[in-house]
């Protein structure tokens, strides 16, 4: 459940935080949507969070591109400044990815502790029970 900001009881900027959190949560929720496998699918589990991840990469790519778009008066000065913007966006996105890389290896076995089950329980089909 999303606890509401009372905007007398923070700053802007730890209101902005919280909707910056809140926006990347959302993103997150519909990404393990996407990544759900119907039980009795044939589909692996590990194969279609590779194609959700490939997905939201694209995405990313497109939607950031659309951003830094707008910010040109035309296509000749957005080339021109291409080095400049692809220089922060990868910058920025490294940054997050060793914040959260860190943070997974730090809490491994917390984040990870249903790995297990949901791996038997997607694929406890695809043996043959040949005696």
């Amino acid at each position: 459940m999303v606890q509401k900001i009372d905007a007398t009881d923070v700053t802007e900027e730890e209101a902005l935080n919280a909707a910056f959190f809140e926006r990347a949560d959302e993103f997150i929720k519909l990404a393990n949507e996407f990544s759900r496998v119907e039980k009795g699918s044939q589909e692996k589990p590990a194969e279609k969070r590779a194609q959700i991840s490939a997905a939201m990469l694209f995405g990313t790519a497109r939607f950031n591109t659309w951003v830094a778009a707008n910010n040109f008066k035309d296509g000749n000065e957005m080339r021109d400044a291409k080095d400049q913007v692809m220089s922060y966006i990868l910058q920025q996105f490294q940054m997050m990815l060793e914040d959260n890389y860190d943070e997974y290896c730090e809490q491994f076995e917390n984040y990870l502790r249903f790995r297990h089950n949901e791996e038997f329980h997607a694929n406890k089909h695809d043996h043959d029970h040949k005696h």
